[in-house]
This record gives C-alpha cells, sequence and structure tokens, in this order.
C-alpha cells in the first residue's frame, strides 16, 4: 500500500512539474489577429499574405503591449513578435520536414 501512495505522489509531482514549466507569463494571454493593432494586422495582410496564423499572443496592456506571432505556410513555420514599434521582427524560420 505504501508503495502504492509513493508511486502516486511521484507521478501527481511530476505532472504538476512539467504543466508549471508550460504555463504562460501571467499577464500573456491569446488573443485574435483582430484584436492587433491596426499597422500590425496590415503589415501581417501585406508581407505574409500566403501564411496563416496558428498562435497569437500578447504580453501587457496597451502601450506596453508585445506580441506574439506564430505563421505557417505549406513550406514554413515562422516566428515574430512585436513590440512599441509595431513593426513585426522575424524571431525564427524553419523549414518544414527538416
Amino acid at each position: 500500500m505504501k508503495k502504492t501512495m509513493v508511486a502516486a505522489a511521484l507521478l501527481l509531482l511530476i505532472s504538476t512539474t512539467r504543466a508549471s514549466q508550460t504555463t504562460k507569463h501571467s499577464d500573456e494571454r491569446n488573443i485574435l489577429s483582430s484584436e492587433l493593432p491596426v499597422a500590425l494586422q496590415s503589415s501581417i495582410k501585406a508581407t505574409y499574405a500566403g501564411y496563416w496564423i496558428t498562435e497569437l499572443t500578447e504580453e501587457g496592456k496597451d502601450k506596453h503591449a508585445k506580441y506574439t506571432l506564430t505563421l505557417e505556410n505549406a513550406d514554413q513555420i515562422l516566428h515574430l513578435r512585436a513590440g512599441k514599434s509595431d513593426e513585426w521582427e522575424v524571431v525564427s524560420t524553419t523549414t518544414k520536414g527538416e
């Protein structure tokens, strides 16, 4: 019985540790592309027309907000971020199939 309780406690501890490692910052939230500032929306539509948004988060609020964006097409995955400047910066590019 003790071995079962110890194993259950260990499993609970491991799952709790993993969950805490994958949580987002307390002020980070998923948003819709329509919630982006107009300048950032326009830039995505003009520059990345052949891509779809797979993840979009906002950290902070109003003038201090930072955005993280993941775009994909058939060949690539792009990770972008934007802050005060209202311009997207490419953080990383991954070719699918690598």
